[in-house]
């Protein structure tokens, strides 16, 4: 993988500058036409932590965002230049949200336009607030529960575009969600496209006419209609990933989609987006290794029959740890493969636990290590558990019960096949009756003498 590959979200844009997020902190970069080499963008924020939706100020000269660095979801503005940020909010509400900036008053000054559920009953009722540079309160827009808002000066008329009706989820959480919560357009107090049907973000004021974010076609891609809900359009075809995040300098809509940043010129129906190259700068710290402290990561644990040692998991990997002396030796370290559930296997030196090396759950038995040398694990029945819940053997080990996401409760013998592979269970086989083992809490082996039949509650 290259070093100049990243996961870019929310994209906004102002000249020849965007700004994105990537790595938990903020970034701009500089804008080249088609074809040229992308220039090297730059860290505006360094707090490595949360952070979205970023908004230039018209001037250009400042960023307001939202960031997480006092776990709450709260705005600051960073200089575009470099410089400390400054905190401007402290509602603590768990859906602040940065929507854009008020055009310039006859002060020349901006404010920036929010929405938070502060002082709600309800976290989905957030209502839209102006808030001032300077750090004082921001005040309540009286629009009522409002989930996005875009404000701009159109002929020389103050203008509103409103979002209504909709959680604080994006489309590209709820694909082709179509209940009562899929979002209502608003011009200046004026529906708009009211029978779309279609799940709705990202409103936006671009050279005169309307644009937005819809699904309606089956994935999510960007429209945009005149100001009388006439003469819709469709500007994007992505049929795989959702585009996302949208925004607009007025001019120009940016908008991510796949983890990549995608550029519409104009809203003209010959216009075609194109993806933005990005090359980020600095050291690319998210992407080193780092010591993780084991005690603060474990997993689950399974105790030997002796009591002197035990199989942990820690963070998908699996350990054999001695309780007094002795070096953590390794059982299953997989760069790319995660383990988990382990069980000991009764008293033969074995323990069972979950894998996903295949890509779905499968039963993976390994010896536990010994002087003697390593021997390679058994892998049994991949690709026939479903995403396994619980997991537990009978206290000889020679079967274990598992409870899978989609109700079955299944018996797998150890003892058979000594080969790498796990045979292929017939149709049924292992698999209670219909409703059995809906609760895979309740699943236990049976006692010693009395079988090792799992059972499972009504």
């Amino acid at each position: 993988m290259s070093d100049d590959v990243a996961y870019l979200r929310f994209p906004h844009l102002h000249d020849d500058l965007l700004c994105f997020a990537a790595e938990d902190d903020l970034w701009v970069a500089p804008l080249v036409p088609a074809g040229h080499r992308p220039g090297r963008a730059w860290r505006v924020t360094v707090d490595r932590t949360r952070v979205g939706h970023p908004r230039f100020s018209p001037d250009g000269r400042q960023i307001a965002y939202t960031t997480w660095r006092s776990l709450d979801p709260e705005i600051h503005l960073a200089p575009v230049d470099g410089g400390p940020a400054r905190r401007l909010g402290y509602w603590g509400s768990t859906d602040t949200r940065v929507c854009g900036w008020t055009p310039p008053g006859e002060d020349g000054e901006s404010q920036i336009l929010a929405v938070s559920s502060h002082g709600q009953p309800f976290s989905y009722y957030s209502w839209a607030y102006s808030v001032p540079t300077d750090g004082s309160p921001g005040s309540q827009l009286p629009w009522g529960p409002v989930a996005d808002l875009a404000v701009a000066d159109i002929d020389g008329e103050h203008r509103t575009l409103l979002l209504t009706g909709k959680p604080p989820h994006e489309p590209a959480a709820w694909k082709r969600y179509r209940g009562g919560a899929t979002g209502r357009l608003w011009l200046h107090g004026e529906r708009l496209l009211p029978d779309i049907g279609g799940h709705l973000d990202c409103p936006m004021f671009v050279d005169g006419r309307v644009a937005f974010l819809s699904d309606h076609e089956g994935v999510g891609n960007l429209y945009s209609v005149l100001p009388d809900g006439t003469d819709l359009r469709r500007h994007t075809d992505h049929d795989a990933f959702y585009a996302r995040h949208a925004s607009s300098d007025g001019r120009r809509v940016v908008y991510q989609c796949g983890g990549d940043i995608w550029l519409v010129d104009a809203l003209t129906p010959d216009s075609v987006p194109r993806k933005l190259d990005v090359r980020l700068g600095g050291p690319r710290a998210g992407r080193r290794a780092y010591q993780v402290p084991a005690a603060s990561h474990v997993d689950a644990i399974s105790v030997d029959t002796t009591g002197r040692a035990s199989a942990v998991s820690v963070r998908g990997s699996l350990y054999w740890l001695t309780h007094r002396d002795g070096p953590a030796r390794t059982i299953a370290d997989t760069p790319g493969v995660r383990v988990r559930q382990p069980d000991m296997l009764g008293g033969g030196g074995q323990v069972a636990y979950v894998t996903d090396a295949d890509g779905e759950d499968a039963i993976e038995i390994a010896y536990l290590p010994r002087a003697t040398g390593d021997r390679p694990p058994r892998r049994l029945a991949s690709g026939h558990l479903g995403r396994v819940h619980e997991m537990i053997s009978s206290p000889t080990g020679d079967r274990i019960a598992i409870a899978s996401h989609d109700g079955r409760l299944l018996l797998i013998d150890t003892t058979e096949n000594e080969g790498p592979e796990a045979r292929t269970p017939a149709p049924g086989a292992g698999t209670t009756p219909p409703g059995a083992g809906a609760d895979a809490g309740l699943t236990a082996p049976a006692p010693p003498g009395a079988g090792s039949t799992p059972t499972a509650g009504p």
